[in-house]
């Protein structure tokens, strides 16, 4: 070690060349580094600084490969344009005389290739539960040990895959397949697959879109009572967000009071009962939920009538209907203070058939729907004609 001898002989050759005049040549080449995309061109610059002279300059490939650029030297600097940049370019050394002085730098050259986002097909569906293939393929990539592969739900990380290094030393495809089981706590939130390049930082993401997968509904009770409101949402996971649309079966047409996801309604009527189906979709697919709506409520006034027309007279043959067109009631039919014919809770009229009516079958009958909400009547006085008129009869 020649420690304090050394330095001041250092110092001493500065003096000396302050002393002189003479500076030492220096070779500055840049740049340094390069990362640059396959296809590119690359312009490396050569400069000498305090040659006294006009230097020369060669270039070469710094594994003595065959180098093939355009040069173009100027005073104390030379210029190398590489067009059109391929996988098997080369780091390149520069190398200069001055004053038979030789010097020499290294311009350190990276090429990759990443020129599109990751392709994601379409999905059908994302169920809960169920086990999904999903495929990422990142389009002609160079090189595959320099890139990493990841899978999102939202922001959480599911899976991470650094590339297979068979058949790296060219541009190629690279997919990645991950089997995917999605949850409850996942809907709403999008899967994603990144690729990253670790030579830049370079970061490309694609989304997946896929179609509704369950569709659900925000109401376990779909009852509503007469008069009042009922609002039923509609759910239902998948990119891009799928459009909700309510309909009620039987009709052609979405349901005019539907809105922000929810079936909406108001004041409710006997006719509003029956099934309804959520219909969700994007452009990549569809589901449907359907829902019964039950409106409940005091029966309607019934309808009680008889098929006879006219005089009713003794001996003929009646029959009389009693009906409700509301929502569910118990009908009966009877004569006032007598029992009579009695109808069950889903059947929506009652009949009381009576063969060769007699006058002691004239009086009020009664037509009456009942349910646990209300009772409701109607009536009818049948009168019945005594048929024998003549003398005879009367005596």
């Amino acid at each position: 070690m020649c420690g304090v001898k050394c330095i001041s002989f250092v110092l001493w050759i500065d003096i000396l060349n302050a002393i002189t005049g003479e500076n030492i040549p220096k070779l500055e080449i840049t740049p340094l580094n390069s990362v640059i995309h396959v296809g590119e061109d690359l312009k490396i610059t050569c400069k000498v600084i305090d040659c006294p002279v006009n230097a020369t300059f060669v270039w070469t490939s710094a594994m003595d490969k065959f180098l093939k650029a355009e040069i173009k030297n100027e005073h104390n600097v030379s210029h190398l344009l590489m067009r059109n940049i391929s996988i098997h370019s080369d780091s390149v050394k520069c190398q200069t005389t001055c004053d038979r002085k030789i010097l020499q730098k290294m311009s350190v050259i990276e090429v990759f290739s990443f020129p599109e986002d990751p392709v994601l097909p379409k999905i059908k569906s994302l169920i809960a539960n169920q086990e999904q293939k999903l495929i990422c393929t990142v389009p002609n990539i160079y090189p595959l040990e320099r890139f990493q592969i990841e899978w999102f739900r939202g922001d959480k990380s599911l899976h991470k895959e650094e590339l297979d290094l068979q058949n790296s030393d060219k541009v190629q495809n690279y997919s990645s397949v991950f089997n995917y089981t999605p949850s409850v706590d996942d809907q709403g939130k999008n899967i994603s697959c990144k690729a990253t390049l670790y030579l830049n930082s370079w970061v490309r993401t694609t989304t997946a879109e896929y179609g509704p997968g369950t569709v659900t509904v925000s109401s376990n009770n779909t009852s509503v009572k007469l008069g009042e409101q009922l609002e039923i949402t509609c759910h239902a996971d998948g990119n891009p967000k799928p459009k909700i649309f309510w309909w009620k079966l039987g009709e052609t047409e979405p349901e005019h009071q539907s809105q922000n996801n929810k079936l909406i309604i108001s004041n409710a009527s006997w006719s509003q009962a029956g099934w309804y189906r959520c219909n969700a979709s994007n452009n990549v697919g569809s589901q449907q939920m359907s829902v019964k709506v039950i409106v409940v409520g005091p029966p309607n006034i019934p309808k009680i009538q008889l098929s006879h027309r006219g005089e009713l007279k003794e001996g003929e043959n009646i029959s009389i209907f009693c009906s409700s067109d509301g929502g569910p009631a118990e009908l009966k039919l009877y004569r006032q203070s007598q029992s009579a014919a009695t109808g069950g809770p889903n059947e929506s009229a009652v009949l009381l058939n009576i063969s060769s009516i007699q006058i002691t079958d004239a009086g009020i009958y009664i037509c009456e729907a009942k349910n646990d909400f209300g009772i409701e009547t109607s009536k009818m006085n049948i009168t019945v004609k005594d048929s024998c008129v003549s003398p005879v009869c009367l005596q």
